[in-house]
């Protein structure tokens, strides 16, 4: 009775282990690689054979399932190889020269597929961590038993150089903060009216010269740039009359200006060595003090001080040093602001 009860139990575990065997080869064969790794996920601890495990490991590879199948490969690599693996460790740590002959290429061919799951593993990331940098460490590892195993050495240079590169962009896509000092020589304009009590206005054009002291602090990145810049403008301009119907030849020179001028930013850096060319939204607040004509019949009418304006503006870059020009057109007037000067990042 006993006897008969292990036979049917054994009976019953081959035919389930056939039946199983027989599914996930057929799923192999239609090339339903979801299902095979279904099969997988449902039953990770069957004694699969050495070839239905190659057949897994393919399939998750297929559906980019690379965690999972570098748990996989490491398992048979512990299985299969565990000598070989822990000579090989042991004597890269040791600095030994290492004989790729003495080594089955069926392991070569595991620690391929450790080395490129972590490499595509590494290519998904969209940004730099602590994870990026984990995972990039096993693949240096794998790289390095690779090149001392001399295994597909070209192809692991190109996926080298592919991950290095993506590594890279990771970094550089991190923004940070970033200031720096700028002097411009600056010209800027101003409108002002002159009124008379009887016979109308007639508009004034303040143009005006001097210089902008100050810088911008932001972030940025390989790519872009957003920040806010200010400077205070010191200067002094001269005042023409639009309409000498009004008044004949009212002009003034010399007219000293103080303000500031400021605003938010964005720019595109376009080269290696860091240019850019951007916008810029500033606001400009500018007092100077006009003369009123002689006679009470004039009065001078300048306005608010605080304008906007819109600008573009490019930097080219020379280490930390930069060359900066400006144009900008006042919103709703016809005045214009433009400047170029020199600067420094920090």
């Amino acid at each position: 009775m006993v006897v008969s009860k292990i036979l049917v139990t054994l009976f019953f575990i081959i035919s389930t282990a056939i039946a199983a065997e027989n599914e996930l080869m057929s799923a192999w064969k239609a090339k339903n690689y979801r299902k095979v790794s279904d099969l997988y996920r449902d039953n990770p601890r069957q004694d699969y054979s050495r070839k239905e495990l190659v057949l897994i490991s393919y399939s998750l590879r297929k559906l980019r399932f690379f965690r999972q199948d570098i748990k996989l490969n490491m398992a048979l690599v512990k299985k299969e190889y565990a000598k070989n693996h822990n000579y090989l460790l042991n004597a890269i740590k040791r600095g030994d020269t290492i004989d790729p002959d003495a080594y089955p290429v069926a392991l070569k061919i595991l620690y391929w597929n450790l080395f490129t799951s972590y490499g595509e593993i590494i290519k998904g990331y969209e940004h730099d961590s602590k994870r990026v940098e984990k995972d990039h460490k096993y693949f240096v590892i794998f790289s390095k038993i690779l090149s001392d195993l001399e295994f597909r050495e070209g192809k692991a240079d190109k996926i080298n150089d592919a991950i290095i590169a993506h590594r890279q962009y990771l970094t550089d896509k991190i923004y940070r903060f970033k200031t720096s000092w700028l002097v411009q020589y600056v010209s800027w304009q101003q409108d002002a009216t002159i009124k008379h009590t009887t016979q109308g206005n007639a508009g004034l054009i303040v143009t005006n010269r001097g210089v902008c002291l100050g810088g911008d602090m932001g972030i940025e990145n390989y790519r872009y740039h957003f920040y806010i810049d200010g400077c205070f403008l010191y200067g002094s301009g001269g005042v023409n009359n639009i309409d000498q119907n009004l008044i004949d030849n009212y002009q003034q020179s010399n007219v000293p200006a103080l303000g500031f001028k400021a605003g938010p930013g964005a720019s595109l850096i376009v080269s290696s060595s860091r240019s850019r060319i951007g916008i810029k939204l500033p606001v400009i607040y500018s007092v100077q003090d006009l003369t009123t004509p002689q006679g009470s019949d004039y009065k001078i009418d300048q306005g608010t001080p605080i304008s906007l304006l819109a600008s573009m503006y490019s930097r080219w870059q020379f280490n930390k040093l930069y060359f900066q020009t400006e144009f900008g057109k006042y919103l709703q007037q016809e005045q214009t602001f433009w400047g170029f000067g020199v600067g420094k990042e920090f």
